[in-house]
């Protein structure tokens, strides 16, 4: 299930997460699984910044018009992302606006990531044949 995640960091990280337990059985999660996981941050004009008395801080509407820019989380990770109980501090459901913005960069993320079957080698354009590759030109 699609969630965000504060991490004790600060983070906010919308994730595919999944509760780990000892067996299926198990009441108490031992960690988390992080899948297709992101940090999330809110980019917002300067105009924006300071609220004032005629806003309501309370409006998720706001949302609608705040940018938002979504970072793969640990990208230098392989494998599983597995996250301890400790590191969350709360977990909830993403804004609808949240989600649909996730659900495009995941999938553009996702197309990025497919190996180009199609993908052709050129080899019409070959060197010169008097290109001396890897020879000291005396200026050395």
């Amino acid at each position: 299930m699609i969630k965000i995640a504060r991490m004790q960091s600060g983070e906010d990280v919308i994730a595919d997460v999944k509760e780990i337990r000892a067996n299926p059985e198990a009441t108490q999660a031992l960690g988390y699984e992080f899948a297709d996981a992101f940090t999330a941050m809110i980019q917002r004009p300067t105009e924006n910044m300071f609220l004032t008395e005629e806003t309501d801080q309370n409006s998720l509407d706001q949302l609608k018009d705040m940018q938002l820019e979504f970072f793969p989380w640990a990208p230098l990770a392989s494998g599983r992302n597995i996250v301890s109980l400790f590191s969350v501090v709360s977990m909830s459901e993403p804004h609808e606006n949240v989600l649909k913005g996730y659900q495009q960069v995941l999938e553009q993320y996702k197309n990025l990531q497919k190996p180009k079957d199609n993908a052709e080698i050129d080899y019409s354009q070959t060197p010169p044949d008097d290109l001396l590759i890897g020879q000291p030109d005396g200026d050395g």
